[in-house]
């Protein structure tokens, strides 16, 4: 079972190719070769990149 629920409204969507160039998410299993796009985890650094991003406010 996996407890999901929502951290934060990103004001700017961010593309999957967008997100592949960027320094710090390289890791990030969204991003792996393979990987579906469903429920993953997110470290929180890469949770900081991404809201960055996004230009909303950690």
């Amino acid at each position: 079972m996996v407890d999901v629920r929502l951290n934060k409204v990103l004001r700017t969507p961010i593309s999957l190719e967008s997100l592949r160039g960027v320094k710090g998410l390289g890791k990030m299993e969204l991003l792996r070769r393979g990987s579906r796009l469903s429920v993953q985890p997110v470290r929180e650094s890469e949770w900081k990149i991404i809201v960055r991003l996004s230009g909303a406010k950690a």
